[in-house]
């Protein structure tokens, strides 16, 4: 009999343990499952009217639909981005706080002092898009190559001069991963808002620039402005007739501008795959590619994995540039 009262306390103590782990882990799991249950926030570390802030309200609005939940984009903007990815890795780990992020996250650790590790504080969801950038010059310069360009830049050390949006903007890690691979000098020009510096570009006042096809080629097609080539190994569906700078006389030079959703570590995974298909479906529809062309960018939607490799293989890379 004691025996057998025992088994019964024992048995009644694994139950209730059981029950007990099970309320600890359901909550998460169902959570998952309903998500989402109350509105989404986006963070986006630039200013409102940025190419970032227009591609995350186009997402947000798309999720809005699918779900029935508000979508609010928040602009942090400040320090290169560094201000508003500080505020996501503040935020809780439920899915309901996502970042919208550009291709200079990776840049953070080398640039700014910032609070958060890159690579342990989120989790990738899905890079959305990228495209590379145009090398453009002054017709003043009077070059026509990649070569000539170089040639003119080291004979004239002091005199040439390249616009920027600022410190590690995608303008600025484009021309000084120029400079690391040629060993020309040029002196950065920045500005609040890029299309000003491309202006001065075609005027005369500065030098170079490199910034997107849908920035520069309506200048070169009117005969104002010089391309010299791309920035990417792929072609540019903005400029298609243009080479990448790697094949002109810079082997190894690569740059391609990205934007994608990261999230605070320790969302779920059933979530954050959730978000990346979301995003996926609607990078298949018509309006979703006909921004994309009009911001000449080019279509991307990869796997939370593919994300990861990215940020993992450019935190080396500029770590090996901008550290020096």
């Amino acid at each position: 009999m004691k025996f057998a009262k025992l088994n019964r306390r024992i048995f009644g103590t694994v139950a209730i343990a059981a029950i007990g782990a099970a309320m600890v882990v359901l909550p998460n799991t169902a959570s998952a499952q309903a998500y989402p249950e109350k509105p989404i926030n986006i963070i986006v570390p630039t200013g409102p009217g940025s190419l970032v802030d227009i591609l995350a309200r186009l997402v947000g609005d798309g999720m809005k639909e699918t779900w029935g939940q508000q979508v609010i984009v928040k602009n942090i903007g400040g320090a290169g981005g560094s201000i508003g990815v500080a505020k996501l890795a503040e935020a809780d780990a439920d899915g309901y706080t996502l970042g919208f992020v550009p291709a200079n996250l990776t840049t953070h650790p080398y640039l700014y002092e910032i609070n958060y590790d890159v690579k342990a504080d989120f989790a990738p969801v899905i890079r959305v898009a990228g495209a590379s950038m145009v090398h453009y010059v002054s017709n003043d310069l009077g070059v026509s190559t990649v070569e000539e360009f170089i040639d003119y830049a080291k004979a004239n050390p002091e005199q040439v001069t390249f616009a920027t949006a600022g410190l590690g903007s995608a303008a600025n890690l484009a021309a000084e991963l120029f400079k690391t691979k040629t060993g020309v000098e040029m002196t950065a020009v920045p500005y609040k808002k890029l299309n000003l510096g491309v202006l001065d570009v075609v005027a005369g006042r500065v030098s170079t620039v490199f910034v997107s096809a849908a920035q520069g080629m309506q200048f070169v097609r009117e005969g104002k402005l010089t391309a010299l080539g791309i920035t990417g190994l792929t072609p540019n569906p903005g400029a298609p007739e243009l080479m990448p700078i790697a094949e002109l006389g810079v082997p190894g030079y690569e740059f391609k501008s990205w934007f994608g959703f990261v999230v605070p570590a320790g969302v779920p995974q059933d979530v954050i795959d959730l978000l990346n298909a979301e995003v996926v479906r609607q990078s298949e529809g018509k309006a979703f590619q006909a921004a994309l062309d009009k911001a000449g960018l080019e279509l991307i939607a990869g796997s939370p994995e593919e994300f990861a490799e990215v940020i993992d293989a450019e935190l080396a890379g500029w770590r090996d540039i901008l550290s020096k």
